[in-house]
């Protein structure tokens, strides 16, 4: 029996992982548990001490690791499956190193999502992929998509990335989806609370930080008004119970859903909201475009204050990898969007657990566990036998080189600036074992 560290990985096919940190299904703290993995699934766990194994099996000293269920994520883009840029090998490969196990994708493709061929379900190299089905025709929210047939094709549900359609039609499709639900064939209905008319172009939410990067606001309006027509469209019908939020972002929607009257709902915010604001960017920064705009510092404090309160239930990736070429066109004609996984639970881990105080546990609710009651589904939790988790050492320095940053999409968060905190192990990954970017 030889004691190890993390680096270099050890190559056997069982590894002990002596006394790392175990989160294992929503409700239960967290424990310390010596843990047997056999190849990618966990042979064995029990509490430290309890576990006897040969001398060929090393032993990783692993006090400061943290064992849990593989993260999923409700919402991301893959606007082509077989793109030059971004495809379904890519896709896989970027979410299992971030610890991801499931994604469900965007209906914004070419072609729209709105047909079930053209749903994408599955497993695809070890990472199962979720599709949700258009609720309008091409997105456009005039006319209804084919509803049943795509839930019937495997759509995990419907969604709408905006509110720029017929009213009447949503009302409509709160309607049906409540007779589905109380028929006990509900699927949730997912809206990005987001009028891309009152947006108007803006790419900044509007304060004095838009002003200061000289950029086209975005008022708050685009989003403020269409969540309450939302929120006064599902108090309307009876049973509207599978309503989801879709990328809430600034303080005015906090405040919106905290004055609610009905029960709370699942609710999701982009991670980078969390993250970032307007407030620590520059004129020229990469990582300030994305889909809702990003914010001031007050709406990520009042973000943060809706993650603390359990009033945000899921964090989204929201994934969307362009062209490097596309990432030095002018800022209004450059897609909106951060591309990759591998940042998103060492920067929330710093800004969430360290900075923050919140309970590990909550943190796996966030990424793991709600986002699957977003989509409908059970939780995921961890027991001998599952390949389906994730090893994150939260003190693992790294640094996403520019030349992979271009490789993989040209707008990933944070190239050539260190990172702490990877994963650096999954049971979904080939081999289990993350080697760091390089």
């Amino acid at each position: 029996m030889v004691t190890t560290g993390i680096e270099p990985l050890p190559a056997a096919e069982q590894v002990l992982l002596r006394d790392v940190w175990v989160v294992a299904a929503p409700h239960q703290p967290p424990r310390r548990r010596d843990v047997l993995l056999d190849g990618p699934r966990i042979g064995d766990w029990s509490t430290p001490g309890g576990l006897a194994v040969g001398e060929a099996t090393p032993v990783v000293a692993a006090a400061d690791l943290w064992l849990g269920p593989s993260l999923v994520d409700p919402h991301s883009h893959l606007e082509e499956a077989h793109g030059l840029v971004d495809n379904l090998s890519r896709l896989a490969e970027e979410a299992l190193r971030g610890g991801y196990g499931a994604v469900a994708l965007s209906p914004q493709a070419t072609p729209w999502r709105d047909r079930p061929q053209e749903l994408i379900t599955g497993r695809h190299h070890g990472l199962e992929l979720l599709s949700w089905g258009s609720f309008s025709a091409g997105g456009a929210g005039q006319d209804f998509s084919d509803h049943g047939a795509l839930l019937a094709a495997g759509a995990v549900g419907l969604a709408e990335e905006s509110c720029h359609g017929h009213p009447q039609l949503l009302f409509r499709g709160l309607q049906w989806q409540a007779d589905a639900h109380r028929r006990g064939e509900g699927s949730p209905l997912a809206v990005a609370p987001r009028d891309p008319r009152l947006q108007a172009g803006g790419m900044a939410r509007e304060g004095a930080d838009a002003l200061r990067l000289g950029l086209p606001t975005d008022p708050v309006a685009s989003e403020l008004l269409p969540l309450q027509q939302l929120l006064q469209a599902a108090g309307l019908v009876d049973g509207a119970t599978g309503l989801r939020l879709l990328n809430v972002s600034t303080a005015a929607a906090v405040a919106c859903l905290q004055r609610h009257p009905h029960h709370p709902m699942a609710a999701a915010v982009h991670w980078w909201h969390l993250v970032e604001d307007t407030s620590g960017l520059g004129r020229l920064s990469d990582s300030w475009r994305v889909q809702p705009s990003l914010g001031s510092r007050r709406d990520r404090q009042a973000l943060l204050a809706a993650v603390q309160q359990g009033l945000i239930t899921c964090i989204t990736v929201n994934h969307r990898a362009i062209d490097h070429h596309q990432q030095l066109w002018p800022v209004e004609e450059r897609p909106a969007g951060l591309a990759g996984y591998a940042h998103v639970l060492p920067l929330l881990w710093k800004a969430l657990v360290e900075d923050l105080s919140l309970p590990v546990e909550k943190l796996w609710r966030l990424l793991c566990w709600g986002p699957r009651q977003f989509l409908g589904q059970p939780p995921d939790t961890l027991a001998p036998g599952s390949d389906r988790w994730l090893l994150f050492s939260p003190n693992d320095p790294w640094i996403l080189p520019r030349q992979v940053a271009e490789r993989g999409g040209g707008n990933r968060p944070w190239p050539g600036r260190t990172v702490q905190g990877r994963v650096v192990a999954s049971g979904l990954a080939s081999g289990r074992w993350l080697a760091k970017p390089r």
